[in-house]
């Protein structure tokens, strides 16, 4: 029997804050702190509460949106690595129970901006910073729990690559690297991000935070400054089995981004059916929009012997919101939600899209949200009122 299909919407916290761009350029909108954009999206909220039943949750990478205590014990840690415009784990919940602040959707580990980062996280050749990754990743577990305990949210933690990835300094030093389906669980960096997120969660299991979700956001296509060893949706599902087995409970699920599985060439409904396919798929994605590369990374790992590293092109992150681009970013998109749509009613488990705010678009960031959280709102609403849809209807039919 088929439940009635439910959304829930997600935005990031970091784009929610004013940036400098490059060569010195300020952005056009966003918020001097995260005490003002959550008070902002929890006044949105009060209006999509009262106009469609939902709310907008907001994530928080560590240092960088959510501040680590200066109590905390953690290997290489520094309090100082906090970014003043950040917002304290006290300060937030208390936010949220007074009904000012949107809730905590996600809590994230960083993996950019502080000192030695350029050099990974799980991947850095110091075992300091590699146990200092263990041990944020151990902590994120344990804050997760404190804000579903709290009713502040649900506090899921993302585990996103970053520059957890292929080792740039490799094609810097001249080194190219051969990469393939086989070939990349190959690479040492594949063995230090699978065996290090799986310690980390057996531990946090261990600890007693067994109430555990990790999503696994591969940046398939990579960004300017790196390349993804999860370089295509098959080699994420690999990669998040291995979690899985290292940690005997299927706790890392894939959660994957619209606009980087186009980067790497492959309609982002298609890889949303792969992964429901695979049976790692939990209920979330990341859904910015953005443009389709002309080559499949998918081919290009296929081909015998492997590519090498240096062919792959590393995408440029768009992030645009949902409901911006050319018309067929826009297929994509809603192709995705009608998928979103049948997996919710199959499953009887809301369906959960998250999409940022790109800071250098937009004047007023909170308009700009709420139009987009409309047209994603009402394209679900109109798929979930059809009588016709039925399992892996959605990915079958767009493109053909």
């Amino acid at each position: 029997m088929k439940s009635t299909p439910r959304l829930k919407l997600l935005v990031g916290g970091w784009h929610l804050l004013k940036q400098v761009m490059a060569f010195g350029n300020p952005t056009a909108g966003g918020f001097r702190t995260m005490a003002e954009a959550l008070w902002a999206v929890g006044n949105l909220n009060k209006y999509l509460k009262g106009e469609y039943g939902i709310e907008m949750a907001v994530s928080g990478h560590w240092w960088h949106e959510l501040s680590v205590p200066d109590d905390t014990p953690m290997v290489g840690y520094s309090s100082q690595w906090n970014n003043p415009r950040a917002i304290s784990l006290n300060q937030w919940m208390d936010g949220v129970g007074k009904s000012h602040y949107a809730p905590i959707g996600r809590i994230i580990p960083p993996g950019f901006g502080l000192p030695g980062s350029d050099e990974g996280a799980f991947i850095n050749p110091n075992p300091v910073r590699r146990h200092l990754a263990h041990d944020m990743l151990v902590y994120s577990f344990a804050v997760s729990d404190l804000v579903r305990t709290e009713g502040v949210g649900e506090g899921h933690v993302i585990f996103w690559t970053g520059p957890d990835g292929l080792r740039w300094k490799r094609l810097v030093d001249g080194q190219d690297v051969l990469l393939g389906h086989e070939l990349n669980p190959q690479l040492e960096e594949w063995g230090l991000i699978v065996n290090g997120v799986g310690n980390a969660v057996k531990e946090a299991r261990e600890a007693g935070h067994d109430n555990i979700r990790l999503e696994i956001e591969g940046k398939s296509a990579g960004d300017p400054c790196y390349l993804d060893v999860f370089t295509d949706t098959t080699l994420e599902i690999r990669g998040i089995k291995q979690i899985n087995a290292i940690v005997k409970a299927p706790v890392a699920e894939w959660q994957g981004e619209f606009c980087h599985s186009r980067g790497g060439g492959q309609r982002f409904v298609k890889a949303l059916q792969q992964a429901i396919d695979a049976m790692v798929f939990g209920g979330r994605i990341h859904f910015n929009s953005g443009g389709l590369a002309s080559r499949s990374f998918t081919d290009m790992l296929s081909v015998s012997g492997g590519t090498l590293a240096s062919l792959f092109q590393q995408y440029v992150d768009n992030d645009f919101l949902p409901g911006q681009g050319v018309p067929e970013w826009l297929d994509d998109q809603r192709a995705t939600l009608e998928l979103g749509v049948e997996w919710s009613a199959m499953t009887g488990q809301p369906f959960e899209v998250e999409f940022d705010a790109r800071f250098c678009r937009e004047s007023d960031t909170i308009g700009a949200l709420k139009r987009s959280a409309e047209w994603t709102i009402e394209v679900f609403n109109r798929a979930a009122a059809r009588e016709d849809l039925n399992p892996g209807q959605a990915a079958e039919e767009y493109g053909s």
